[in-house]
C-alpha cells in the first residue's frame, strides 16, 4: 500500500490548486472600514450629526466582514480555524453594540472600543489565511462515488458522499487542520483536500494525513 508519508499528493495523480485570495479585494473593504468608524468617534467627541454616529460605525465594521469574507471565500472551510472564526464572531458583535447603541441601551464608548477589537482580531484571522502556503489538491470525482473511508486514519468522517460542505476533518497542533470537501468546477466534479495553516517557511509531514492516496484516484485516470 502506497501511503501519504512517501511523497506529497501530487504525486498520486492529485492536482495542486492555487486557491489564494485576492488582496486588493480584502485590504481595500478593511481600510475603507476604518474611515466611518473614525468618522463616528469625531461625530461622539464634538456631538454633531449623533444619529448618524451608529450608521458610521455599524458601516465601517461591516465593511470588515466584507473584507474578511473575500479572504475566507477561496479557502472552503476555513472557519474549521478557531483564529479565523474568532475574527468574524469579533465583528459580530461590534455590528451588534452599534445596534445597542441605535436603540439607546449602550453607551457610544462601549461600541468604539468593541469595533477596535474587531479591527484587530480580523487582522490576525487575515494575517492567517495570507500566510498560509496554500496545499490545495484536487481530484476528479463521481456523483455517486462513495470516500474511501477505509484508508482515513483519525478523520472525523462527516459524510461520505460527495458534498461541498466538508466531507471530513483531521485537526493537527497549532490551530492547523486538513480536510475534504467537494467542489463543482466547469470540467466537472472534484474533491480536494485542504490542508490550512501551513504558513511559509514550515513543511508540512505528509504522513500525518492518515490517508492512502491512492484510493481516491478512480481506475479511469
Amino acid at each position: 500500500m502506497v501511503r501519504a508519508r512517501d511523497k506529497s499528493p501530487e504525486m498520486y495523480g492529485w492536482k495542486l490548486v492555487d486557491l489564494k485570495p485576492n488582496p486588493k479585494a480584502v485590504l481595500y473593504p478593511l481600510s475603507w472600514g476604518i474611515l466611518p468608524i473614525a468618522f463616528a468617534v469625531i461625530m461622539m467627541i464634538t456631538r454633531t450629526g449623533e444619529e448618524w454616529i451608529a450608521w458610521a460605525g455599524g458601516i465601517g465594521v461591516i465593511l470588515f466582514l466584507v473584507g474578511g469574507v473575500s479572504a475566507v471565500g477561496p479557502r472552503q472551510g476555513a472557519f474549521n480555524s478557531v483564529r479565523v472564526a474568532s475574527g468574524f464572531f469579533f465583528c459580530i458583535i461590534a455590528i451588534f453594540a452599534w445596534v445597542l447603541v441605535a436603540t439607546n441601551n449602550l453607551l457610544e464608548i462601549y461600541a468604539v472600543l468593541s469595533s477596535i477589537m474587531a479591527l484587530f482580531m480580523i487582522y490576525r484571522s487575515l494575517d492567517f489565511i495570507f500566510k498560509d502556503i496554500g496545499l490545495v489538491y484536487q481530484v476528479d470525482w463521481e456523483p455517486k462515488q462513495i470516500m474511501p473511508t477505509d484508508s482515513m486514519v483519525e478523520w472525523d468522517i462527516r459524510s461520505t458522499r460527495f458534498t461541498q460542505n466538508t466531507m471530513a476533518l483531521k485537526r493537527f497542533d497549532g490551530d492547523r487542520f486538513a480536510h475534504i470537501y467537494g467542489s463543482r468546477t466547469t470540467e466537472g466534479l472534484v474533491l480536494r483536500l485542504d490542508i490550512f495553516g501551513i504558513h511559509d517557511g514550515n513543511r508540512f509531514d505528509y504522513r500525518t494525513l492518515g490517508l492512502d492516496l491512492l484510493d481516491f484516484i478512480s481506475e479511469d485516470e
